[in-house]
């Protein structure tokens, strides 16, 4: 049996995915990504950056800090936002194969 929280692959990637949800459709938006792997890299240089600020290393918050982030699916983040991208863009490309047709 496979484990899943809400959907996702587990508590971890669901719980980053709800925080940074916002966040990362404006990095979608904002920037262009050649594959699901670069956006995973993205998410999560992202995210090691914002949250381990002011974290000592070597103490236990960072140990559980990293051991948490650790669990996350970033694929499967990236995955998510790269098919909603991709799909925003098929619509925008028949919307205008359609305005096209409609002014002829």
């Amino acid at each position: 049996m496979k484990n899943t929280y809400n959907g996702w692959t587990n508590k971890q990637t669901w719980n980053i995915n709800l925080r940074y949800d916002e966040i990362f459709a404006s990095l979608v938006k904002e920037s262009k990504f050649e594959d699901v792997d670069c956006l995973a890299d993205a998410f999560e240089c992202l995210v090691d950056e914002l949250e381990f600020e002011g974290v000592k290393e070597n103490s236990l918050a960072y140990e559980a800090l990293n051991d948490y982030l650790s669990e996350v699916n970033w694929n499967e983040i990236a995955e998510h936002y790269f098919e909603e991208e991709v799909s925003e863009e098929d619509q925008d490309i028949m919307q205008q194969i359609a305005d096209s047709l409609a002014s002829k």
